[in-house]
């Protein structure tokens, strides 16, 4: 059935275009003439492709894109079409390249006539600012909102995906009353919205809004015509996609047994066609968790572990491992849910690495295809050049020498702008990687955290200390979510700091129940206004506690201070723990790794001129413990 529809897409576009170009010319003022209402022949062979790609397969679109490109190549100008570089990007976007799709978006510049282009440019570049991200920032939606603006003055053809888009946008914020406003725009406007996967599509964005609001009389309504629309069309996975649908509203009935039946049913559908992916596996264990029945939860999340094994596919596990530990953690078997903890990390770290290293590998993509069209540039000048020389050989010697030395002079200006060019770019790669480093080494300090956190988590375990245990994992689960989130960013507010380093604190009296109590001073400064890089102080209080607190026989005292002299931002941490009564001279000669992660991070962060940045660590003279001091420039949001 759906075979049926895909030789009438150009047609109905063409016809559209016609359409909405019409009505475009017989609305518009005669005095606007801005507004372009002829369809160039470029239009007619282009648009109706571009308008049915949310109706095309993957595969469909790679390959008319490739051909389209193909065909660029054979011509010349292709640097100065707005198509071109839209068909570079949109090559990029297929192959989840987003940086560098949207460099080729940005490139499209249209004329101020071409209200179509335009609207395309706008929602090609807003759309990848919107997908690379979890929440919609205030600028972005801001930034739809005049696209949307544009487009409904001009009565652009690409209007109902920038309401898709703001849809999008609302769904990203929770807001989802607004999000259905603008997807019933943009099925209204879609000019394929009686297409079965445009309907299908529709059908399946009001259910998750419904869910969200847990409407479940609204998500009754759109599973049912999800459901009629899959059995009229006689698509068996529509079919079965539905049965995952009526296990989220069996759910939010709190009907746990008929949630877990369907899910079995899509489930078992899914393994015989051989398209198992994770998160089929993940919702079937997710019912099992909601219904306490935490051995079947596990046995198909291991069996999920298992057929990633035997297929070998690059696949991101890291759901499947966290519903491990909380699966575990139910029954009761703290030990197997540290294990899966663990291993959900390694996974987290992974990915990080893997990410940073496709942005590098993308980066250096993009330089290589730049410098690429440069020379092809540089080359198309020096033969207009050369045939221009060659033309001019008929006038007299005074002439042609002065044209030699004005073509010389001109060859020579095009050649130095290139070198300053390149050098430019080369530049920017470097500070780029820089930049990718500084990131490395600050989060080499989240393992170092971590493994000692770990050993603590494994002691309480191993000394049959459950309820202790199972408090000091609750709270080790909340540090490590509100570290990750910090660390995204190179600097922070010290607000933020400070309260990163009170759950610290906390979390390891919790281990050292009564062996210190600790002061953090602050008064005097802005803590909403001034900056500091994540986790700089963190090491040395962990020292302080580790080293300092371990052996004494009375109460220690933690003092943090942060205070502001000068241009700089003074942090002192004072303990009256053992101070160097109880190292050795081998121990003294040694600088311990945090030390040594944290002299490069404030190297990489203000030291790359002159020295801003620097710390100390010494013993106090009359009394016992350590004092550490750190200072770094003062800066503010």
């Amino acid at each position: 059935m759906k075979n049926l529809y895909r030789p009438c897409i150009a047609i109905v576009a063409l016809i559209v275009l016609i359409c909405l170009y019409t009505g475009c010319e017989q609305s518009a003022h005669p005095k606007k003439k801005f507004i372009r209402t002829v369809i160039s022949t470029q239009d007619a062979a282009f648009l109706p492709f571009i308008l049915s790609q949310d109706t095309l397969g993957k595969p469909v679109q790679e390959q008319r894109v490739k051909e389209i490109l193909a065909a660029f190549e054979k011509e010349g100008n292709k640097e100065d079409d707005p198509y071109y570089h839209y068909f570079r990007g949109y090559q990029y976007q297929l192959n989840r390249k987003f940086d560098s799709a949207l460099y080729f978006y940005k490139q499209m510049e249209p004329t101020p006539t071409d209200s179509q282009l335009i609207s395309l440019m706008d929602y090609s570049i807003l759309n990848m600012s919107i997908n690379t991200t979890n929440i919609t920032k205030a600028e972005q939606a801001t930034q739809i909102l005049e696209a949307i603006k544009k487009g409904e003055r001009y009565n652009s053809l690409f209007l109902y995906r920038l309401y898709d888009l703001m849809a999008m946008a609302y769904y990203n914020n929770r807001k989802m009353e607004k999000s259905a406003t603008f997807t019933r725009l943009y099925f209204v406007h879609s000019p394929f919205n009686r297409h079965p996967i445009i309907r299908q599509r529709y059908y399946d964005i009001f259910f998750m809004l419904s869910s969200q609001q847990n409407n479940q009389a609204s998500m009754q309504q759109y599973l049912d015509s999800a459901r009629q629309l899959a059995i009229d069309i006689k698509d068996s996975m529509a079919l079965m996609r539905t049965f995952d649908y009526e296990a989220q509203l069996y759910a939010s009935k709190r009907e746990l047994g008929k949630a877990i039946a369907c899910e079995k049913i899509y489930f078992n559908y899914i393994k015989t066609h051989d398209r198992l992916q994770p998160y089929v596996f993940n919702n079937l264990a997710t019912s099992f968790v909601r219904n306490n029945q935490s051995d079947s939860a596990i046995y198909y999340y291991k069996a999920c572990i298992d057929w990633a094994a035997a297929n070998k596919k690059p696949v991101n596990l890291f759901s499947i491992y966290e519903g491990l530990v909380e699966s575990y953690r139910k029954k009761g078997d703290y030990k197997s849910a540290l294990q899966a903890f663990q291993t959900s990390f390694e996974i987290y770290a992974r990915n990080n690495d893997s990410i940073e290293a496709g942005k590098i590998e993308e980066l250096h993509t993009r330089y290589q295809t730049e410098k690429k069209d440069q020379a092809i540039a540089a080359l198309k000048t020096t033969n207009a050049l050369s045939e221009k020389v060659i033309s001019q050989q008929r006038w007299i010697f005074i002439v042609i020498s002065t044209l030699l030395i004005v073509g010389a002079f001109f060859i020579y200006t095009i050649y130095r702008q290139r070198l300053l060019r390149e050098k430019n770019e080369k530049l920017q790669i470097d500070n780029k990687r820089l930049l990718l480093e500084q990131k490395t080494r600050q989060q080499q300090l989240n393992p170092h955290f971590i493994y000692n956190a770990v050993a603590n988590l494994q002691g309480l375990i191993s000394s049959d200390r459950k309820q202790e245990a199972n408090a000091y994992l609750v709270s080790f689960s909340r540090l490590m979510r509100n570290i990750l989130e910090l660390n995204r960013q190179d600097f922070i507010l010290l607000e933020e700091e400070i309260n990163s380093l009170e759950n610290y604190i906390r979390l390891q009296q919790m281990r050292f129940t009564g062996m210190f109590d600790y002061a953090i001073n602050a008064d005097g400064l802005d803590k909403e206004e001034i900056l500091i890089p994540p986790m700089l102080i963190q090491p040395f209080v962990e020292n302080a506690i580790e080293h300092g607190f371990k052996t004494i026989d009375y109460k220690g005292l933690l003092q943090i201070t942060f205070r502001e002299q000068g241009k700089q931002l003074v942090i002192t941490i004072d303990d009256n723990g053992v101070g160097d009564k109880m190292q050795t001279n081998q121990n003294k000669e040694k600088k311990s790794l945090s030390q040594i992660i944290v002299q490069e991070r404030l190297d990489l962060l203000f030291n790359k001129e002159q020295k801003l940045a620097y710390f100390s660590c010494s013993p106090k003279q009359h009394e016992n413990g350590f004092t550490v001091m750190v200072a770094i420039p003062l800066i503010t949001a």
